[in-house]
């Protein structure tokens, strides 16, 4: 007779614990969980892939009083089981985008799903930021596939899982994260009353672009001109994009938050294009389309851009201070001056 081998009970094994310390009833049975771990590790609509974020909660109400200018949209109840989960976020997935986030309120005998985002202003502070703090008696669980087959779960008194569905081993890093040290690389010398709100626009706009991006390299010089071995074959832009003083702009009314939101789009852009984004450690946008000569004496394992992030990493220290890649699949590296990583 044929046996079948499943991830089922090695998953229900490895969350339960997290299920039972989260405290949140709607996962006291933990199969409720591994669930929607499986439905969100390759979620798809009408063969379009989704990667929703999802917020299991006991206080939807407290949580959307936290969220300044924050919106919240009731879809329906359902009942309190792996069903009415599945049905929430069939009802919700396709909906959220454009900064739009699925809640799941646990009631006493059903649930309630809908919507719910926070400030429509690109410097505000992340959501997470407010939610994922320690607050009494509201218990907050976060579910997110971060990369395909890679389900983030998070509960706000601490507790944080990667989940990988595939084959990758247990010791292998979590998809993208560097994220939050290449932002602090960009961000290292600016003015100290506008890092907090460039990190948040930065951190919100290059997660959400590299979710959907199929590779990119990213090099962060500490240099006041672009290093030649970039600048000599790329596209440097006569005036840098410098999003410290449009934030101080957009802080004094001077611009409108579009202003900003625009020149983030020609980021997304520029990542979605061929060659190395180069970005100096002022928060300014100094180019894109860059490459760098690859020696082929070295025995590299992988393409075009693991080699080019290869020798970028000789650079760091000789007119780079941060270097950054994320492979078509999701994952990253990085290596900076400071940890040698």
């Amino acid at each position: 007779m044929p046996i079948n081998i499943t991830f089922r009970t090695q998953l229900l094994g490895g969350v339960s614990e997290f299920c039972q310390q989260s405290n949140l009833t709607l996962i006291s049975n933990t199969l409720h969980l591994v669930e929607l771990i499986v439905l969100l590790a390759r979620y798809k609509e009408e063969g379009v892939s989704l990667c929703p974020k999802v917020y299991l909660t006991n206080g939807m109400d407290t949580l959307s009083s936290m969220l300044p200018e924050g919106e919240r949209i009731k879809i329906g109840i359902t009942s309190q089981d792996a069903k009415g989960i599945k049905l929430a976020i069939k009802k919700c997935a396709p909906l959220a985008n454009g900064g739009w986030l699925i809640y799941i309120q646990d009631g006493v005998n059903n649930i309630e799903y809908g919507l719910f985002k926070g400030s429509g202003n690109p410097i505000s502070v992340l959501v997470d930021d407010v939610l994922m703090g320690e607050n009494d008696g509201i218990i907050v669980v976060k579910v997110f596939q971060v990369a395909e087959d890679c389900v983030e779960i998070k509960a706000n008194n601490g507790l944080q899982h990667y989940v990988f569905l595939n084959h990758r081993k247990e010791e292998s890093p979590p998809p993208l994260q560097f994220l939050d040290k290449l932002v602090s690389e960009i961000t290292s010398i600016t003015p100290e009353q506008e890092r907090e709100p460039l990190i948040s626009f930065l951190t919100r706009l290059l997660f959400e672009t590299l979710r959907q991006s199929h590779g990119c390299i990213i090099a962060v010089t500490n240099m006041n001109k672009p290093p030649k071995f970039l600048s000599h074959d790329g596209v440097i832009l006569e005036h840098p994009i410098d999003f410290v003083n449009l934030i101080t702009e957009l802080k004094k009314g001077q611009i409108s938050s579009s202003c900003l939101e625009s020149k983030g789009s020609l980021l997304q852009g520029m990542l979605n294009s061929d060659g190395i984004i180069l970005f100096d450690n002022k928060g300014r946008l100094l180019g894109y389309n860059c490459f760098v000569k690859v020696s082929h004496k070295n025995d590299i394992n992988g393409g075009a851009r693991k080699r080019a992030f290869d020798a970028l990493k000789n650079k760091v220290g000789s007119g780079l201070c941060a270097v950054f890649m994320q492979s078509q699949d999701g994952w990253s590296e990085f290596r900076s001056v400071e940890n040698g990583q």
